[in-house]
Order: C-alpha cells, then sequence, then structure tokens
C-alpha cells in the first residue's frame, strides 16, 4: 500500500479536497494537523495525528518527522506555512529530500520566499514581469523609473493574498513602504492583463498533469478566487515542463502566470509548491489528478491529459463562493447557485457527507453573524434582516434540494 502523510500547519480550507484525490487513488492517507483543523473535516483519510493547536510549533512536527518520514512513501507540506517553516529548520539533506517538494536543494529559497523566487528565475532565465529586491537603500525614484507604474510591492512571506500592495505611483509606494518589512521586499512590474492559473502535479521533475484557467471571480483584490473559467489550452506545456526540469519541482503546486492583454506574452509571476483547493476539479475537465497519482504509484512518470478537447468551462468553490457572497451582501452571486447557472451545483461535495456538512455549518454560522451584523446597525433592520434571512435559506437548502426552486426574501 502506498503510504502518504499529510500535513497542515495552518488551518487553510484549501485541503479539505485533497484526502479524495490521495485516497482515490488508492493511497493510506495520515494526516498531521491540530484539532478543529479544516483538513479534518471528511471521510477520506485513515489516521489522524494530532498536533499541537499553534502553528508556530515547528519543533514537534520536526520530532515527528525526525522519527516517522521513513514510514511513508510521500510526505506532502499541505500550506505555504509549512513549506517555509520547515524549510527554515530542515538541514538534513536525506530529511530535505525525503519531506520537500523539491528534487535540487540548492533550489530551496524558492520554497516560500517571494525574494527567492526572483533568484530562482533569473538563475533560469525564467520570463517574469520587471522585478527586484528592495533592500532599502535604492532610490524609489530609479526603481519607479525601471519597473515603471503602477508595480506591485510583496511582502518575502506573504501568503493567500495577504502582503500584496498596488502602488500606482511614487506617492502610494512610498506609503507603502512606510507600512511594511522591508526585509526581502519584492517589488513588480504589474501587467496589464489577465491571471493564468496552472495548478500542477511534479514527480521528479517531470509534469505529470495541470488544470489551465482564467480567475473570474475573487474574494478581494490580489485575494483568493471563488470561480475560474477553465481551458483546453496547451501555451504553457513548454515552460511548464522545462520549469519542472531546471527547478525540480517534485509535488502538487499553484503556479500562476499574467497574461499581457496586447502581445499575449505569459508572465510568471508566483510558485508556491503545496496543493490547492482547485486540483479535485481536474476531473471535470480530463486533467485529472487522482490519474496523476496512480501513476506516480505505479512508477508510470507519464502526463495526464484529456481524452478529447473540451469546451470553456466555469468552475464554482461551493464553499469559497457561497461565503463570498453571505459576506458581501451578493445578491447576483446568490442567484448564480439558485438558478444553477453554469452547472454549478454539480460541484457541491456531495460526494462525502461529513465534508458536506461541516462546510454547511461554517456557511450557516457564517450566515448567522451577518444577520446580527447587519440587524444591529442597519437603519432599516426589517428590509436587511429579510435580506440575511434569505441568504440564510438559501445556505441551509442549497446542498439538500438540489432541484428545487429557491425563493429569496428581498
Amino acid at each position: 500500500m502506498y503510504t502518504v502523510l499529510l500535513i497542515s500547519v495552518a488551518n487553510w480550507d484549501s485541503l479539505i479536497e485533497l484526502p479524495a484525490i490521495l485516497k482515490t487513488a488508492g493511497c493510506t492517507l495520515d494526516v498531521y494537523a491540530a484539532p478543529r483543523s479544516w483538513v479534518l473535516n471528511n471521510s477520506s483519510y485513515d489516521n489522524w495525528i494530532e498536533a499541537p493547536d499553534s502553528r508556530d510549533n515547528i519543533d514537534h512536527l520536526l520530532t515527528f518527522l525526525q522519527q516517522n518520514a521513513d514510514k511513508y512513501d510521500w510526505i506532502i507540506p499541505g500550506d505555504d506555512i509549512a513549506v517555509r517553516l520547515l524549510n527554515e529548520r530542515i538541514t538534513d539533506e536525506t530529511l530535505f529530500y525525503k519531506v520537500m517538494p523539491l528534487t535540487k536543494m540548492e533550489n530551496r529559497e524558492v520554497l516560500g520566499s517571494k525574494a527567492g523566487f526572483v533568484t530562482v528565475c533569473n538563475k533560469y532565465g525564467i520570463k517574469t514581469p520587471k522585478q527586484l529586491v528592495y533592500d532599502g537603500v535604492q532610490p524609489l525614484e530609479e526603481i519607479g523609473n525601471y519597473i515603471g507604474y503602477p508595480l506591485i510591492v510583496k511582502v518575502d512571506e506573504s501568503e493567500g493574498g495577504y502582503g500584496v500592495f498596488k502602488c500606482r505611483d511614487l506617492q502610494e509606494l512610498t506609503a507603502t513602504l512606510k507600512d511594511v518589512p522591508l526585509k526581502n521586499l519584492v517589488l513588480q512590474q504589474m501587467i496589464a492583463g489577465e491571471d493564468i492559473n496552472t495548478e500542477a502535479l511534479y514527480k521528479d521533475g517531470v509534469l505529470m498533469v495541470y488544470n489551465y484557467s482564467r480567475t473570474t471571480t475573487v474574494m478581494k483584490d490580489f485575494g483568493v478566487s471563488t470561480r475560474r473559467l477553465f481551458e483546453d489550452n496547451n501555451d504553457l506545456d513548454a515552460v511548464l515542463e522545462q520549469m519542472g526540469r531546471d527547478i525540480g519541482l517534485n509535488g502538487f503546486g499553484n503556479i500562476v502566470f499574467m497574461r499581457d492583454t496586447q502581445t499575449g506574452e505569459y508572465y510568471l509571476i508566483e510558485i508556491d509548491m503545496r496543493p490547492n483547493s482547485w486540483m479535485y476539479y481536474g476531473r471535470f475537465t480530463g486533467n485529472d489528478f487522482t490519474v496523476a497519482v496512480k501513476n506516480i504509484i505505479e512508477g508510470k512518470l507519464q502526463r495526464v491529459k484529456p481524452v478529447k478537447a473540451f469546451a470553456p468551462m466555469t468552475i464554482s468553490l461551493y464553499k469559497k463562493d457561497v461565503y463570498r457572497i453571505i459576506s458581501t451582501t451578493d445578491v447576483k452571486g446568490a442567484l448564480y447557485w439558485i438558478m444553477n447557472k453554469d452547472g454549478c451545483r454539480q460541484y457541491i461535495p456531495s460526494y462525502d457527507k461529513q465534508l458536506l456538512g461541516s462546510i454547511n455549518a461554517f456557511l450557516l454560522q457564517t450566515a448567522k453573524d451577518k444577520i446580527a451584523a447587519k440587524v444591529g446597525i442597519a437603519r432599516n433592520a426589517t428590509l436587511l434582516a429579510l435580506l440575511a434571512h434569505g441568504i440564510y435559506q438559501f445556505v441551509q437548502n442549497l446542498a439538500v434540494f438540489n432541484d428545487v426552486v429557491f425563493d429569496m426574501c428581498l
């Protein structure tokens, strides 16, 4: 049996459907996580190793890995925090290659560091926007002349859209730099275009599978995406394959490009070597991560591709998108799910009752909190209470009565 350890240090919901990929592929799955972690809210893992209820307690994790790493065929650090902390602390080369998602230890600075990303991309000539690591000394006028405005400021250890700032001119750049840590700060050209997401899986530098999608809906600027348009597009095949070989990528990766609106050129802007929420949905496009994991288990290092071309499809993440709808009182977004636009309800994780129950409980509590907050401060409390109640009823009924016509109290 192929044994896997999934590590969750931060309580990210981006791991909630990864266990289904691994279990369906035939893995025996252990999860290392603190109590109440999102990664435990599913029925697809075999054993839970309880971690201290603090994402800063890396010593316990290191001790566990030093004592138990050889028991596992594959160890997956599941979030940016886990990747960064382990990368900072692991010095033993054997343990590094067992745990970290790289086959080239000399490129470890790419793991969890925006500044390291700049260094590694320069090393291998990977096309990126103009960018530099700011040391607090370079004159800002010269930086502005080199990169141009608007530009993006990225805190070195930022994740999930936090620690990223847009500066439209020298005045905004100066103000931003007063409020962020300057160590290894990255300043990057802002490309006029659209995000191109490629969630991928590598084995020993070989690209096993990837999806190509465009972000259509986000939580906030530079935040988590909740809807994407997936396309059958092979523009990035060569660059993703080359990156895997050169850098030594070895595991799940969230790799993001910008496509220039005018030229159509692609610029790499991010490499995060950890899983994300979208990988499960490769089964709908034919870029099936479960099949890729099976190939890894069987020692077949060959790319998984769709059997036939597919039309562009919009996929929505049930938990994240409905949470966004409730949080922002997005009536159009609610109607999107009510009317089953783009067949969105097929992406509700009804295959796992435990997972779906946990998500619905979270969404219901979010709706209740929204009601309490709005009723408490609104001038027209009755109207807003009815609106919030409509959202509450929508979430309550959505996963249970998928084929029923819903009413909203507006």
